[in-house]
C-alpha cells in the first residue's frame, strides 16, 4: 500500500498532494487511507506526533486536528515532501538512533516503517520508539506479514519495552486494487479476476478502493475478527492501560468542514479552496506546488461567488502530435460560452475569459465552470486515465 512507505523505491509518489487541505470527506473510505483513517482516530487532538517512516507525508491529515507533526525518513526527498504536504517538521534521519529528545512525543506512528529492518535493527528502533514517547504515550504501527516471523515474534518485541501491547491482523479481507495487483499477491487470487482489476479504468478503481475501504471500516467498526493470515497486523503499545482499539479519539467533524477559501486579493483561487466541487470529470491533484488536476473530455468546477468578472487559469496539454493534430477546447459559465480555442503548441498557457455582465443577475451567486476537449489520450501510468490537459491557478474575479 502507498502508505506503509519508507523506502527510496517509492519515490514515483514523492509528488503526491496529500496536504490537509485537500483531503475530501470521501476519502476517508478510500483503502489507500485505511491506516491513515486508524491512526487518525486515535490520536487525540492537538498532541505531539512522530512519524517514522513518513515517506511524502501521508499522515499529513492529521493536521486537521491540530496536532503537532514530525517526520522521520531515511529518503532526504521524501522528507522535503513531507513538509510541502504540511508536516510542522521533517528531516533524514536513521530510525535506530533519532536525534530526539526524551519524552517528546505523545504518539510514535509507524505505517510499515519496521518492515524493511532486521529483528535487531526492529529492537533497537522500538527502543528508541520508547526513548522519545512521554510516559503515558502509545506507539501506532502497521506491520507487514510477508516474511516468516511470526505474529507472536513480532509482537514480543514490543512487550520487551511496554507493559501493554494489543494488535489486530488486517487486510485479509479486504484490499485495494495497487495490492491485488503487486506481483507477490498475484497468484493469491483468481486470474480471471485479475484480469476483470487490471480492465478497470482510473475511475473505477477509484470506486473499487473507496467500496474496499467502507467494508473494512466496517468490520472495525463491529468488531469482526479477520483470518490470522492477514497482509498486516495493526499494533498499539503503551506503558498506561490502552483503550479502545480503533476509535480511542474518534471525532471526525474536521473532515467536513474547511476553512480553507482560497481567497486572493482580487477575487478566489478555486484549486485551493475548500469550498470548490471539482466533479468526476478531473482526476486528483498531483505536483505541489503548482496543484494541477488532470481532466479528461468534459469537466466541471462549481462554486460560489458573490459576482464573476473574468475568469483565468493555466494549462498545458496532456496528448502527443499537437503539430498534426490540434486539441480543441471549449470554455462555459453557467452553460454561456466563453471561450473556444486550439492548441497545437507544447508548454503552458494562460487563459482569461470575460463573463458578460448581463448574466450576472441570473447566476444568483451559483457557478458552474465547464471545460470540454475534443478528444483525450491513455497517461503514461498505465492507471486507465484518459486525459486531455491539465489545469492549475484557477481564479476568479468579481
Amino acid at each position: 500500500m502507498v502508505e506503509a512507505n519508507g523506502s527510496s523505491s517509492h519515490a514515483n509518489i514523492s509528488d503526491e498532494v496529500l496536504d490537509a487541505r485537500y483531503f475530501k470527506a470521501l476519502d476517508r473510505f478510500d483503502i489507500r487511507f485505511a491506516r491513515t483513517m486508524w491512526v487518525f482516530d486515535n490520536v487525540r487532538a492537538g498532541s505531539d506526533v512522530l512519524h517514522l517512516g513518513c515517506g511524502p507525508g501521508i499522515l499529513a491529515l492529521l493536521k486537521r486536528k491540530g496536532v503537532i507533526l514530525t517526520g522521520v525518513d531515511s529518503s532526504a526527498e521524501f522528507a522535503l515532501t513531507a513538509r510541502r504536504n504540511g508536516y510542522d517538521a521533517a528531516f533524514q534521519a536513521d530510525r535506530s538512533s533519532l536525534p530526539l529528545a526524551d519524552e517528546s512525543f505523545d504518539y510514535v506512528v509507524g505505517l510499515g516503517a519496521l518492515n524493511l529492518l532486521k529483528p535487531e535493527e526492529q529492537q533497537r528502533s522500538i527502543a528508541e520508539i520508547k526513548r522519545v514517547l512521554r510516559r503515558d504515550g502509545v506507539t501506532l504501527h502497521a506491520i507487514d506479514c510477508a516474511d516468516s516471523q511470526s505474529d507472536t515474534a513480532r509482537v514480543a518485541r514490543f512487550l520487551e519495552c511496554f507493559q501493554h501491547v494489543a494488535y489486530k491482523p488486517r487486510y485479509a479481507v479486504c484490499s485495494g486494487v495497487a495490492d491485488l495487483l503487486e506481483p507477490a499477491e498475484e497468484q493469491t487470487y483468481e486470474a480471471d479476476f485479475l484480469d476483470y482489476i487490471r480492465g478497470l479504468s482510473q475511475k473505477e478503481r477509484r470506486a473499487f478502493d473507496i467500496a474496499m475501504g467502507f467494508v473494512f471500516s466496517k468490520v472495525s467498526d463491529l468488531g469482526v475478527a479477520e483470518p490470522k493470515n492477514a497482509q498486516t497486523i495493526l499494533l498499539k503499545a503503551s506503558d498506561a492501560p490502552l483503550g479502545s482499539f480503533y476509535n480511542e479519539h474518534r471525532d471526525r467533524r474536521v473532515l467536513f468542514s474547511s476553512d480553507w477559501t482560497g481567497a486572493t486579493s482580487n477575487g478566489q483561487c478555486l484549486d485551493r479552496s475548500g469550498e470548490v466541487i471539482f466533479d468526476d470529470g478531473w482526476y486528483e491533484p498531483a505536483m505541489l506546488p503548482p496543484v494541477a488536476r488532470s481532466m479528461g473530455k468534459h469537466a466541471r468546477i462549481r462554486f460560489g461567488a458573490p459576482a464573476v468578472s473574468s475568469i483565468s487559469f493555466d494549462l498545458i496539454p496532456r496528448v502527443s502530435h499537437l503539430e498534426s493534430s490540434p486539441l480543441t477546447l471549449e470554455v462555459l459559465l453557467n452553460g454561456v460560452r466563453l471561450s473556444a480555442f486550439t492548441v497545437y503548441k507544447y508548454g503552458w498557457l494562460e487563459l482569461t475569459a470575460v463573463f458578460p455582465e448581463k448574466l450576472q443577475a441570473e447566476a444568483n451567486r451559483e457557478f458552474e465552470l465547464e471545460i470540454k476537449a475534443d478528444r483525450t489520450e491513455r497517461s503514461d501510468s498505465n492507471d486507465g486515465r484518459e486525459i486531455s490537459i491539465a489545469v492549475c491557478n484557477v481564479e476568479v474575479r468579481g
